[in-house]
């Protein structure tokens, strides 16, 4: 059947400073959000490399649970790193993987709202001191159904007070697969994943590059990414119903850094 795309309700408190939000209506399957934006006393509409500038962060709420929660400048890398290119005026949001192999793999994350959910909703933190022309946000949907399994993306902060040799063993555990962790900073080289005593993964700068080109993903300047689909198969996201799950990252610069984890919530089939 083919998609619907269409545009949101217009946002609420759209101004310098403040927080749009959106109220999105439930019924359908959301599989990608777009917001849309011309800005400055000159129009135009935001470049890639802009988005920064005039909105800081993006949630997704569900049923006030912050299920999405990222950066507008950190949203285009990580949609640059999945090789998605970014059109002046648009900055999408993709709950849905259509890089993934399948089909299954491809729709599994979309977001249902036609039972589940009481309400789902989209906020937007605008930076202070720019002109806003137009904000809409638009959606790509296809039928409707229940929430269930769907793509969740945290934000959270390490700060590394010191070069050389680290463990970041406090990453939420529990019921679900990770699917990729994307921390904020290039000053990482040799970097270990560890699972109940097991060592997963080892590897430095050249080797996440290696198997970042299997899949055509495009690691972003200022990132080190940490990818467990390394063929594009939903299935193989990494199983966090664990004792212990580490990262031993050796890091070669100090710093406040933030970690994306994306993760499946709900069962992969």
């Amino acid at each position: 059947m083919t998609r619907s795309v269409k545009k949101m309700p217009t946002p609420a408190g759209i101004g310098a400073g403040q927080t749009a939000s959106v109220n999105l209506p439930l019924g359908l399957t959301y599989n990608m959000l777009f917001i849309r934006m011309n800005v400055d006393a000159v129009p135009r509409d935001v470049p890639a490399t802009d988005w920064g500038t005039y909105i800081d962060e993006i949630r997704l709420l569900v049923d006030g649970d912050a299920t999405y929660q990222i950066t507008a400048t950190d949203l285009v890398a990580l949609n640059q790193f999945y090789g998605q290119t970014i059109q002046d005026g648009t900055l999408p949001i993709f709950l849905s993987r259509p890089w993934m192999r399948t089909i299954g793999g491809e729709d599994q994350t979309a977001y249902g709202t036609a039972g589940g959910m009481a309400s789902f909703s989209i906020e937007m933190d605008l930076k202070t001191g720019i002109t806003i022309n137009d904000l809409d946000v638009y959606a790509v949907q296809s039928p409707g159904r229940p929430f269930g399994t769907h793509l969740r993306l945290q934000r959270f902060v390490h700060n590394q007070g010191v070069i050389g040799e680290a463990e970041i063993s406090d990453l939420p555990r529990g019921p679900y697969a990770m699917a990729a962790l994307h921390v904020t900073t290039a000053s990482i080289s040799d970097l270990e994943v560890q699972v109940d005593n097991r060592k997963v993964t080892d590897t430095d700068v050249a080797m996440r590059a290696a198997m970042a080109a299997v899949v055509n993903r495009a690691p972003q300047a200022g990132y080190t990414h940490i990818d467990f689909l390394t063929e594009n198969r939903l299935v193989e996201a990494m199983p966090m119903a664990v004792s212990d799950f580490r990262l031993r990252a050796t890091f070669t610069a100090a710093g406040n850094f933030s970690i994306y984890a994306e993760s499946i919530r709900g069962p992969l089939g």
